[in-house]
């Protein structure tokens, strides 16, 4: 029997071009039920946002591999504050969830920042999910509605340093 063998790879703003497409699939997969009923989460909106992001010099983002099959991916960019990185996805495909590989992602991509802190947005009916950004250590901040056609969101927060 053979091992699954889990990798990251860490990725600057400079080599988007090489991984764009694993995020746009890894997206379409993760949201479709989204996608298919609500514009907001369509693959168009979601590359306006993937643009907006990555043109942040500092962006960054990690994308984990199991058997070199492509598990998911999480990105961020530090905010204009200097202090506060910005993390906007942190998506697992679903046959790799609950191994604990989206924690995995996500600690290597904070462990390469310099930043104090992490923010984080969990849509308010994800209770599922802002229970384990909980266990690792973030705390609710507040709420927000980041454009006039999303869904209300928990801000969440975790301190680096």
């Amino acid at each position: 029997m053979s091992a699954d063998l889990l990798t990251t790879s860490y990725y600057t703003r400079e080599r988007l071009e090489e991984i764009r497409d694993i995020i746009l699939d890894v997206y379409a997969e993760v949201y479709a039920d989204d996608i298919a009923t609500d514009p907001f989460f369509s693959m168009e909106r979601f590359g306006e946002r993937l643009e907006s992001h990555t043109s942040a010099p500092d962006w960054a983002c990690v994308i984990a591999e199991v058997s070199e099959e492509i598990a998911g991916f999480t990105y961020g960019f530090a905010d204009r504050d200097g202090v506060t990185f910005k993390l906007c996805e942190n998506m697992l495909r679903q046959k790799w969830r609950g191994r604990g590989i989206s924690q995995v992602m996500h600690a290597e991509l904070t462990s390469q920042r310099q930043e104090e802190r992490v923010q984080l947005l969990v849509r308010r009916e994800r209770s599922r999910l802002r229970a384990m950004y909980e266990k690792w250590g973030y705390r609710k901040a507040g709420e927000r509605l980041p454009f006039p056609d999303s869904p209300l969101y928990d801000v969440m927060v975790l301190d680096l340093r």
